[in-house]
């Protein structure tokens, strides 16, 4: 039985093996270069600070020293997942590889994502660009919720797309679950269920006229009853339905945006110390992650938004298309100890103030490894131009083709979430769709190309 699941996921399995080596390759040259500590840095801190009170004080709480507050800011799952690790290792630093290891599944996930929707070549030039994405490979080691959320919302994504190819509701229901699962983790996919009952309404609307109301409450039934326990727990111990208290610094982040685009700010505020600032609370643990000033912050900034919403509107879609091209980079790049590890920031800035010979002369007088990064600042926008592409050839193919709909509205969700924030990190989200069109269009190109030279 083990011998023909390995024959026949020969491709998978090597996918997954050759993303996991280069995954481990990037934490061990980064841990050299900088300890093992780099990957607790940031969002790393405060899970173990979740891990370790749910393990020593039985509670939810972010803050590492008493008196210990329990908090909705962070959702339960990738605390829960540490401290499993924890409790059968003795160490958090084991959880870098586990986390590696689990995040690696993705891109044999994307494989067969790709295979239903794709050809079998397709998909396995997506995952393995997938998996070797920069971005990915130095973000599998860190302690963040993306090492466990990646898989599981993929796996979620998979199931749904077998729904929309075959019909079958085993394995709808199994999907909605999962995608609440990934929510539990990472709350940026909450309302990606939306994507899933207007599609699922649509597929059974060809068939029924009652049937796609019927499908549509079961969608939300099922993705509400995996959800209800969290949502009780934090009624019971905060006295809020609020899914997560993150959600009042993310709209408040926006609005701080928004002020700077207006002129009201400083463009280099702190958004914690405004919000801070605001409230009058003595650190940023009380400003942002309490479910009453959550609640604060978000009122301050609803206001501020309606009353500039046309201009708010019209700042978000353009931070929206912005999200496509931008990326992180530059971060790996100094963790590795390139020098000159911000030229994409240098030369951006001499050229939008059109000093051309600046531009040129600190092209020629960066690292080499500066000017690898300087490359890479064209990656994105070809992957973004080919992706368009691709979209705009299988529209030609059979526009009726609800898996193309599905790719679409993947790929616009979390820019239209997420538009100004941690950019490369949600982009992972949506890197699958981009990676698998990329593929398909240079593949229809090269096609093209072979049947003119014969």
């Amino acid at each position: 039985m083990i011998k023909n699941f390995f024959i026949l996921n020969k491709k998978p399995i090597l996918i997954f093996v050759v993303v996991l080596a280069a995954e481990l390759a990037v934490i061990f040259a980064l841990s050299n270069i900088n300890g093992i500590e780099i990957f607790l840095r940031g969002d790393g801190r405060d899970y173990e600070n979740l891990a370790n009170n749910l393990i020593y004080n039985k509670m939810l709480a972010i803050t590492p020293e008493s008196p210990y507050a329990p908090t909705s800011f962070r959702t339960p799952v990738y605390p829960l997942w540490l401290a499993l690790i924890y409790l059968i290792f003795g160490s958090y630093n084991i959880a870098i590889f586990i986390g590696a290891f689990v995040f690696a599944l993705s891109a044999p996930i994307v494989y067969f994502i790709g295979k239903e929707i794709f050809s079998e070549k397709i998909a396995t030039i997506g995952a393995i660009i997938f998996g070797l994405e920069p971005w990915a490979l130095y973000q599998s080691g860190f302690l963040a919720a993306e090492q466990i959320f990646m898989p599981i919302f993929l796996l979620s994504v998979y199931l749904f797309c077998r729904y929309l190819k075959s019909g079958s509701a085993r394995y709808l229901y199994p999907a909605i679950a999962i995608l609440a699962i990934a929510a539990l983790t990472r709350p940026a996919a909450l309302f990606f269920i939306i994507i899933y009952a207007f599609l699922a309404f649509i597929l059974e609307f060809r068939h029924s006229l009652w049937q796609p109301f019927k499908i549509s409450a079961l969608i939300f039934l099922v993705f509400t009853a995996v959800l209800i326990p969290w949502l009780i727990r934090n009624k019971i111990v905060l006295n809020s339905w609020q899914f997560s208290s993150a959600s009042g610094i993310r709209i408040f982040s926006d609005y701080v945006t928004l002020k700077k685009h207006l002129g009201k700010t400083n463009e280099h505020v702190d958004i914690y110390e405004e919000a801070k600032k605001i409230l009058g609370a003595s650190n940023d643990i009380e400003a942002i992650t309490t479910v009453e000033n959550s609640k604060k912050l978000a009122k301050v900034a609803s206001k501020g938004i309606r009353d500039n919403l046309s201009l708010f509107l019209k700042m978000h879609f353009k931070n929206m298309a912005l999200f496509f091209f931008k990326n992180s980079y530059s971060n790996i790049f100094f963790d590795l100890g390139v020098k000159n590890s911000n030229i994409q920031s240098t030369i951006g800035n001499y050229l939008s103030q059109l000093e051309i010979g600046k531009t040129f002369e600190a092209i020629a007088g960066t690292s080499s490894g500066a000017k690898i990064l300087l490359a890479l600042t064209l990656f994105w926008p070809l992957i973004i131009f080919l992706a368009v592409i691709g979209i705009l050839k299988l529209i030609r193919q059979n526009w009726h083709n609800l898996l193309l709909w599905f790719l679409i509205l993947w790929i616009g969700y979390f820019p239209f979430l997420v538009a100004w924030g941690d950019v490369s990190r949600y982009k992972l989200a949506i890197n699958a769709p981009l990676f698998l069109l990329t593929t398909f269009a240079i593949l229809t190109i090269w096609g093209y190309c072979k049947h003119d030279a014969n």
